[in-house]
């Protein structure tokens, strides 16, 4: 904000006039940890790939994905795909969240449009999607 504030001159006659200094830093910015900023990194990411999941998760995707990233470490050169995929195989294992049909239709949806070019490799604790040969992509195997 810049300029001067006006205030009643009630408030200059008797030296109430507050003086405010401005923060060397934004008031707005959040301190975010390292680790949890490159989950979020990995939220987004998967995100691009799990596109109707993602719409109709809503506002749970974000800590559902959270939970996911700290069990999970993604690796290779398609590791959006690998979370997105492990993402969605998480989902499924957890007896403790409620998925609703719709949202269940999403999550299998998304998940066969990844598996007809990806599949999944797990490696104590890691996950890595690996681009199947072309031919069995057109056979959709």
């Amino acid at each position: 904000m810049s300029g001067t504030m006006r205030y009643p001159p009630s408030y200059h006659r008797l030296g109430i006039v507050p003086r405010l200094t401005v923060p060397p830093f934004p008031c707005y910015s959040v301190a975010v940890e390292p680790s949890q900023e490159a989950a979020l990194e990995r939220l987004w990411q998967a995100a691009r790939y799990l596109p109707q999941s993602v719409r109709l998760l809503g506002t749970r995707y974000r800590s559902l994905f959270v939970a996911y990233a700290q069990q999970f470490n993604s690796e290779g050169q398609a590791r959006a795909v690998a979370d997105a995929l492990a993402f969605v195989d998480f989902m499924f294992k957890q007896n403790r969240v409620g998925l609703l049909d719709l949202e269940q239709k999403a999550l299998r949806r998304d998940e066969r449009a990844l598996r007809r070019r990806f599949r999944l490799a797990r490696q104590s604790g890691s996950v890595s999607a690996v681009e199947k040969w072309k031919i069995l992509q057109w056979l959709r195997l």
